[in-house]
């Protein structure tokens, strides 16, 4: 039997390599593996802001897909009416707004966080702000992230699971 401790406490700082950049992929791998006690799908954070999450794990490093990855979706909050939605990577250095209300009226640098729904992520991580672009129309809305992925260094691997308690 492996023992975990609770996940609402582990907390590992991790240096971040070999950014992978192929068109619209977007990873990187940390020196922090199973041997940590990092398991999939943790949350990867820069200081305070969110970057990714944990997609492979191995003994001494994981693979982290990024924000920006074509691949990752991930709900999310507009603030400050607390609309919820999804953000999409692109495969660039921005996120892209998906599944908006329609009649929704965004304002120009209304701050992107994480909802919380499915439990991925524990709500209120903040991520980045929305874009003007009239050029593009309300089909895209675009996010410019907080980190910058092309200068990670050291991250914070994390997991917000809620640790059960027996009755």
């Amino acid at each position: 039997m492996i023992r975990r401790p609770p996940r609402s406490t582990l907390s590992s700082s991790s240096a971040a390599s070999d950014v992978y950049k192929r068109q619209f992929l977007r990873s990187v791998i940390v020196n922090r593996g199973s041997k940590d006690n990092v398991i999939l799908g943790m949350a990867v954070l820069d200081e305070k802001f969110l970057v990714g999450k944990v997609v492979e794990v191995n003994y001494s490093t994981s693979r982290v897909l990024l924000l920006s990855d074509l691949n990752s979706k991930i709900p999310v909050s507009i603030e400050p009416n607390g609309v919820q939605s999804i953000l999409s990577g692109s495969g660039s250095s921005y996120g892209e707004i998906q599944y908006i209300k329609e009649d929704y009226e965004l304002e120009n640098d209304s701050e992107i966080f994480t909802s919380g729904s499915g439990g991925i992520f524990r709500s209120g991580i903040p991520i980045g702000k929305t874009i003007a672009n009239e050029e593009i129309g309300l089909d895209t809305i675009k996010v410019k992230f907080h980190s910058d992925f092309s200068q990670l260094r050291l991250v914070k691997i994390v997991s917000f699971e809620e640790v059960k308690q027996n009755d």
